[in-house]
C-alpha cells in the first residue's frame, strides 16, 4: 500500500530540531515534480520521512494504517507525512476520494502549486476545494518563486501562505535559513489548527 522507501532529502550528517508531532498530507498539483518536492519538504521537516502511497491505494486504508503506525504517544514519536500527487477529488475506487478521507480523518493538508503565470488562480481554486471539503488547510507553498508581478501571496492570496520551495538544487545545497523560515510557518499554522480544534493534537503539542 505504501512504498517501502520513503522520500529522503535531508542533508547527510546534519541534524536539526524539527516540528515533531506533526503529521499531514502534501498534495502536489498536476505538472509538478513530485519527487523533487518530496525531497525538499523532507529537508523542511528536518529529515522526517515522507511516504508516497501507490496510485491505486484506498485513501481510507492508507490513513488508517498511518494512524496505527504513528500513535499519539510517546511525545517524541516520529511524525508521518504522505505525498499525494493525484487529484484530491478524483475517485480512488469504491466511490471514495482523498478529499473524503482527509476530511474524515481531519488530516492537515499542504498544497504545493506551480510558479508559472496564473498560479494564484490555481492556488485559490484548490484552497476553495479544501475549504468546501472541510479539510484542515495547513498552508499553500509554491515550487519555485511565483511569477506574479505586483502580487504579494502573503497578503493577497487569501490563503495561509507558507512560502516558496526552492527548485533546481540538490537538497544539501538548500539555504538553511530558508528551510527554517518555512518550518516555522508550518509549525505556527499547525499550532493554530490545534488550538482552533480543526485537527486533533497529540497531548504534548499545546504544553508550554
Amino acid at each position: 500500500m505504501l512504498e517501502a522507501d520513503a522520500l529522503s532529502g535531508a542533508p547527510q550528517g546534519q541534524k536539526q530540531p524539527g516540528p515533531h508531532g506533526m503529521a499531514g498530507v502534501i498534495n502536489t498539483l498536476p505538472g509538478l515534480n513530485a519527487q523533487a518536492i518530496g525531497e525538499t519538504m523532507t529537508a523542511v521537516l528536518a529529515g522526517q520521512p515522507i511516504v508516497r502511497p501507490h496510485g491505486a491505494a484506498d485513501p481510507f486504508q492508507v490513513l488508517q494504517q498511518l494512524a496505527v503506525e504513528t500513535p499519539a504517544s510517546p511525545p517524541k514519536a516520529p511524525s508521518s507525512w504522505l505525498l499525494v500527487p493525484t487529484e484530491l477529488a478524483a475517485h480512488q475506487g469504491a466511490g471514495t476520494s482523498w478529499c473524503t478521507a482527509l476530511a474524515a480523518f481531519r488530516c492537515p493538508l499542504v498544497l504545493v502549486v506551480g510558479s508559472q503565470p496564473g498560479w494564484e488562480g490555481q492556488a485559490r481554486a484548490y484552497g476553495a476545494l479544501a475549504h468546501q471539503s472541510r479539510i484542515p488547510l495547513l498552508g499553500v507553498a509554491s515550487h519555485g518563486e511565483p511569477h506574479a508581478p505586483h502580487f504579494d501571496p502573503a497578503t493577497d492570496l487569501g490563503l495561509p501562505w507558507l512560502g516558496s520551495l526552492p527548485m533546481g538544487r540538490s537538497t544539501d545545497q538548500l539555504d538553511p535559513e530558508g528551510l527554517w523560515e518555512l518550518r516555522d510557518r508550518l509549525w505556527f499554522r499547525w499550532q493554530h489548527l490545534c488550538r482552533t480544534e480543526q485537527v486533533i493534537p497529540t497531548p504534548h503539542l499545546l504544553s508550554p
